[in-house]
Formats: C-alpha cells, sequence, structure tokens
C-alpha cells in the first residue's frame, strides 16, 4: 500500500490542528466590549470623571484574567439589554431578568448578594407581612424578589437611585427599601450614615450577578476562557476584596434567610 496517501491525511490532521488553534487565539485576541450598569456602587464616575465601581472593576478583572483586552463604559440599567442584544457589546455583569435572557448567555456567577428590606432603627420587618400597608422604595427598572413584586399590599415606590432611596427613608418619605446590601449600604455610606443609623435587614433572598454575555457575538472559546477565569478569580477569593474596598465599615455578607 502507497505511503503517499497516508502522508496526505496525516497532513491533513496537522492543517485542521492548527487551524483549531489559530481560531482559539484569533478568539482570545479579540478586544471585548463591556456595558457596565450605571448604579453606584457597581459603576459610576468619579468626581474628576473617571469611570469606577465595583462592576465595572471585575469586568476589566474578568476580561484580563481570561487573556482579552476590554473597553469598558457605564450606562443606565435599562439600556444594557438593548446593547448585549444588538451586540453593541459583548457583556454586561448584573442581575438576569426574562428580557435579557432571551439575548445573552449566562457564563457564570459572579457574586451572590442578599437582597434585603431596610428601614429605620424603629422598624421591626420579620416577614413581608409586616410590610402591608407601607410603602417601599424600588430601584426602578430593578427585579429583587418574585414574593415582593407579587405581594400587592405592598406600595412599591420607584427611586432613581439608591442614595434617592435612602435620602427618602431618612426623611420619612418611605417606610422602607428594598434592594442589595451592597447599593443600600454604599449609598447610606456616601451620605455619611452609620450603618447603626439604619434597621435591622429583613433578608428576603439572594440574587447573582451574573456574566451575560450577548448570543449575537458569543463564540465557544470565549466563553470557555471566560468561565475559566471567574472560577480561578473565585479560588483566589479575588472577587469579595472589591466589595469591600467599597463599604469598610458596612457588613453587607449576611445569612441567608
Amino acid at each position: 500500500m502507497s505511503r503517499y496517501p497516508q502522508s496526505r491525511v496525516l497532513q491533513q490532521l496537522a492543517v485542521g490542528v492548527l487551524a483549531l488553534y489559530l481560531a482559539g487565539m484569533s478568539a482570545l485576541a479579540r478586544e471585548l466590549r463591556i456595558d457596565t450598569i450605571a448604579v453606584a456602587p457597581f459603576g459610576f464616575y468619579t468626581a474628576a470623571g473617571q469611570p469606577t465601581g465595583i462592576m465595572y472593576e471585575l469586568g476589566n478583572l474578568i476580561a484580563r484574567e481570561a487573556g482579552f483586552s476590554a473597553t469598558n463604559q457605564i450606562v443606565p440599567y435599562a439600556q444594557t439589554v438593548i446593547e448585549v442584544k444588538h451586540g453593541a457589546a459583548d457583556f454586561v455583569l448584573r442581575y438576569g431578568n426574562d428580557e435579557l435572557t432571551e439575548v445573552a448567555i449566562q457564563v457564570a456567577s459572579v457574586l451572590s448578594l442578599p437582597t434585603i428590606v431596610l428601614g429605620l432603627p424603629s422598624a421591626q420587618f420579620r416577614s413581608l407581612e409586616d410590610l402591608h400597608g407601607m410603602t417601599v422604595g424600588v430601584l426602578r427598572g430593578g427585579r429583587f424578589d418574585q414574593r415582593f413584586e407579587a405581594d400587592i399590599a405592598i406600595r412599591k415606590y420607584p427611586v432613581l437611585d439608591y442614595q434617592q432611596m435612602v435620602k427618602m427613608l431618612m426623611a420619612k418619605h418611605l417606610d422602607a427599601g428594598i434592594g442589595s446590601t451592597v447599593g443600600i449600604y454604599y449609598s447610606a455610606s456616601q451620605l455619611g450614615l452609620k450603618q447603626t443609623q439604619l434597621g435591622v435587614p429583613l433578608v428576603l433572598s439572594e440574587q447573582h450577578f451574573v456574566l451575560h454575555f450577548s448570543r449575537k457575538t458569543a463564540d465557544d472559546a470565549t466563553i470557555a476562557a471566560l468561565q475559566t477565569a471567574v472560577e480561578r478569580l473565585k479560588q483566589r477569593n479575588a472577587i469579595a476584596p472589591l466589595v469591600d474596598k467599597y463599604l469598610r465599615d458596612f457588613s453587607w455578607q449576611l445569612s441567608k434567610p
């Protein structure tokens, strides 16, 4: 039997392996476009106009860990879905909803945060029933707890951001506010408040900041690299210190309900 056909087969296999390798290298060489939600402390601008925030830093960290260069812009919460849907952004770190998961791949959960209802120190919230007839501030566009949303006995008041929520709470224009521990406590700290000036939180559930990647721009090599990067960062405990950096005197990790 001639050796020529066998050598041709080996040559074709070698070419195929090289093509796969180069495709993987090409995928890793791409520049990722990241959207960061414009909600402090997750994404915001400093007084000097510099972008910063927990999710801004974390998005850049994940991309770098995975071997990608990246551009990162801070955009309104609702706009992130539109940009991911049309491929104007490759990924966003945020809570998911049906609208987002329809247009994005949930690559990895990067950070879990307790969802709380928080009032003043005089408030005693042991269950959602204690909120019946009360007015609770809710971040516009935010979805934090299904039971809370479905409870029509609770009046929901939309607020622009957590700072407005905390200000209205302290002025007694709201009975309580709902959101993540990090979002509420960071805004309270920015307003010069101490944790003792706020009530004992009612922990409703736990929500997850998930890396959502656009279905329009996704490829297997990129998704795999990002999944591996998130896992490595978790193993090194590199994520929680980023949160601590923005909260300092507030305890954001609470027991699950």
